[in-house]
């Protein structure tokens, strides 16, 4: 079984230069905000892009607030959402940190209206 087989939801892909940015408030950083490229989205979660000159640190396991989406405005509804960092990648040779986030119990409405907006691209 590859990779594409073992994945739960059906992914939505998105560049580096015209990708989406997701904007979150992390705890303990007194409302401070991380903005990163939105690199792919899913019901379960988002791949991100970060570039490596932010001085925020970022670990697997810690929790951000994703208050908002910019630049693609069929995603309003993702906002306020928990989401825990499942994955990290930050090679000295890259100029971005890569990370994956998973939603922390999103709602039935906000899971829907994500498979749908992923439907609608496959589609066209």
């Amino acid at each position: 079984m590859d990779a594409k087989e073992r994945r739960q939801y059906k992914r939505m892909f998105f560049s580096m230069e015209t990708g989406p940015v997701a904007v979150f408030t992390v705890p303990g950083m007194q409302g401070k905000t991380i903005s990163a490229i939105v690199m792919d989205l899913s019901v379960g979660g988002l791949g991100l892009s970060l570039r490596k000159d932010e001085t925020i640190p970022i670990k697997m396991d810690d929790r951000m607030k994703l208050k908002e989406i910019k630049g693609e405005k069929n995603l309003r509804f993702v906002s306020d959402l928990e989401v825990y960092i499942r994955w990290v990648q930050n090679y000295k040779s890259f100029k971005h940190i890569l990370f994956g986030c998973e939603f922390a119990e999103p709602s039935e409405t906000v899971r829907n209206q994500i498979q749908e907006f992923i439907s609608s691209w496959i589609r066209d």
